[in-house]
């Protein structure tokens, strides 16, 4: 009696269960990168020309690092477009593989930023550098193959 009533009131709890989110996109590919990649590796990339004085901009630098590198799930993300309406190549080994890359570099730069070296900041503007190069070489401004 009891087995049945705990799964009578666990049928209860899972038929309860509220629907899983799963977010599309409002933008497209160009805006995401003009919109929060584009900001944020600016400031990062301003850290070889004047290290953050303070605080608060060592957070801002920090908080620009984790913009980048949570933007390889809003690149990766089924449905989003390029801007000429074509969709992103989401499921194409070299499109995964250049998200990846964009998520480690940013750890790199979450760490640096973390410690407050703005030269190991410098120095891993290498990996985010490279990280978009690549990318952009096979996909910038060409239509998705």
């Amino acid at each position: 009696m009891r087995t049945l009533a705990l799964l009578l009131l666990a049928g209860s709890a899972l038929a309860q269960a509220p629907a899983t989110f799963k977010p599309k996109p409002v933008g497209n590919l160009k805006q995401v990168m003009r919109s929060i990649l584009l900001p944020n590796s600016d400031l990062i990339f301003g850290v070889q020309q004047a290290a953050p004085k303070d605080e608060k901009a060592w957070a801002d630098v920090a908080n620009a690092a984790v913009a980048i590198g949570e933007s390889a799930s809003l690149i990766t993300m089924p449905g989003r477009m390029l801007s000429d309406g074509q969709p992103v190549p989401v499921a194409k080994p070299d499109w995964v593989k250049f998200s990846q890359a964009l998520v480690e570099a940013s750890r790199v730069t979450l760490k640096a930023a973390q410690s407050k070296n703005a030269e190991a900041v410098g120095n891993s503007t290498d990996g985010l550098s490279a990280a978009c190069d690549n990318c952009h070489q096979v996909y910038r401004d060409k239509p998705a193959k």
